[in-house]
């Protein structure tokens, strides 16, 4: 699984004709861990996307045969869409892919737009707020479905992703089908955001669920606080990652 080439794809499948603004290279652009033996070397790529928020892509290279890609989707701007986070992970003839959604947006669960406590009017009267709101991201996970599972340890996180998420994992001879799945997903997500509406209110849930991710941790807390202590960790995360 050439990372790097998906990571172009997944990059161009979601800006597209969208209007950009790559951010300049800092600190936060390429840094390794150790610094001086750099056991675990990092490539970040971020973009602030006008009408959307900002996203990036982070590659990690490591010297034991690990290769990692992370791709976060900021809807920060209010976009009436649930936060996406893909990750991918190659070590020897094994892969997983997670395809996150979160939705972080204003008024879920206790009273859904409609003003009906934990319903949705467009999804039925016995759905949860969200059900059934984004068919495209629902085919994708449908369509994918006979994939393997992969199986986590319990987060705090994992009871907070949409039904429609992708956790799977295989080898190399499923290595096409989670191709697709990814890019899939990237453009389903992209065609869902350009169909969304707005609302400055869904920022906040998008705040709160990071300072979650910050506080309570997330899948790539003990490596950032291991290159940039605690508090760098926290910077990292809301600068680049999560960045509002």
């Amino acid at each position: 699984m050439d990372l790097e080439a998906i990571r172009k794809e997944m990059t161009s499948a979601f800006l597209g004709d969208r209007e950009y603004v790559k951010a300049a290279k800092d600190g936060y652009s390429d840094f390794s861990y150790p610094k001086l033996i750099k056991f675990m070397k990092f490539h970040t790529e971020r973009y602030r996307v006008p009408g959307f928020g900002h996203f990036m892509t982070m590659q990690t290279h490591t010297a034991f045969g690990m290769e990692l890609m992370t791709a976060s989707f900021m809807p920060g701007e209010g976009v009436s869409v649930p936060y996406c986070l893909i990750d991918i992970m190659t070590m020897g003839k094994k892969r997983t892919v997670f395809v996150e959604y979160y939705d972080c947006r204003a008024k879920k669960g206790g009273t859904s737009p409609n003003g009906n406590s934990g319903q949705n009017e467009l999804a039925g009267s016995n759905e949860p707020f969200g059900a059934g709101e984004f068919p495209g991201l629902d085919e994708v996970a449908a369509r994918f479905s006979n994939l393997q599972d992969y199986e986590e340890k319990p987060k705090w996180y994992v009871s907070e992703r949409a039904p429609y998420s992708l956790i799977k994992c295989g080898d190399v001879g499923n290595e096409k089908e989670l191709e697709d799945m990814i890019l899939s997903s990237v453009r389903a997500y992209s065609a869902a955001a350009d169909e969304a509406g707005s609302d400055p209110a869904n920022i906040a849930g998008l705040e709160a669920f990071r300072g979650r991710m910050i506080n309570e941790g997330n899948p790539s807390s003990s490596v950032l606080e291991k290159v940039f202590g605690a508090e760098g960790a926290k910077d990292f995360f809301k600068s680049c990652v999560m960045q509002l």
